[in-house]
């Protein structure tokens, strides 16, 4: 058995949710859009050795210092670039503009990060379909973001939508930061590609159906010309 000193030193693991944005996030390559990175919490998780430049559109001006003190941190200071504006097309194409980025409609970014903000972006088809076209052909979609319970499907759970519309009736958007509960967010992530013939892969896995708090989660690759 080991002593308390030895179990005290060993690594927390990720559990839940938490335990499906590593793999993901260790597979961001080239120049990378992280749309809400917060205060940075993530930053660790950015392994790959392909990595060149990264992009952080996050509005909340207070999580700007703690933020850049995680990518120092990190050692991501020379390959990040803090953007102050929310990922909704009116907010976000302005500020690539002013850091120099050109010719956005043909695509930009080989890879583009949502981790846990989908639930809460203003008009979410809208700032979908503006993350989708600032793909480069081939380049992929990283996400893991919590959904409306499939409910109607087997995995799902009647109890736990019913308690999702429980939980939004009793202001769970207004405690929560404009979070909603209800968003088929998967369905709009695959519907976007649908103009260009679909996603090249499009490989999304289901977790928690039968809690209040499903997740989707994994890579969408966008088709190339």
């Amino acid at each position: 058995m080991p002593s308390p000193t030895e179990s005290a030193s060993e690594p927390v693991l990720p559990s839940g949710s938490s335990a499906l944005i590593p793999p993901l996030l260790a597979t961001a390559t080239g120049i990378v859009l992280d749309i809400g990175p917060g205060t940075g919490t993530q930053m660790p998780l950015f392994t790959n050795p392909g990595l060149r430049m990264m992009y952080g559109a996050e509005p909340c001006i207070g999580m700007h210092a703690e933020l850049a003190a995680k990518i120092k941190s990190t050692g991501l200071d020379d390959r990040y670039q803090i953007l102050p504006c929310g990922a909704e097309p009116e907010a976000l194409l302005p500020a690539l503009e002013r850091v120099g980025f050109s010719d956005l409609e043909s695509g930009v970014f080989d890879t583009i990060v949502c981790i846990r903000v989908l639930c809460s972006v203003p008009r979410p088809e809208e700032t979908i379909h503006g993350l989708y076209g600032l793909l480069k052909p081939g380049g992929k979609l990283l996400v893991c973001e919590h959904v409306v319970n499939p409910w109607l499907s087997k995995k799902g759970s009647v109890f736990a939508r019913a308690m999702q519309l429980v939980y939004g009736l009793l202001g769970w958007s207004f405690f929560l930061g404009d979070c909603h509960l209800n968003r088929d967010t998967e369905r709009m992530l695959r519907d976007v590609a649908l103009g260009d013939g679909g996603w090249k892969i499009a490989d999304l896995e289901n977790s928690f159906p039968w809690s209040t708090l499903p997740y989707v989660s994994g890579t969408l690759v966008k088709k190339r010309s």
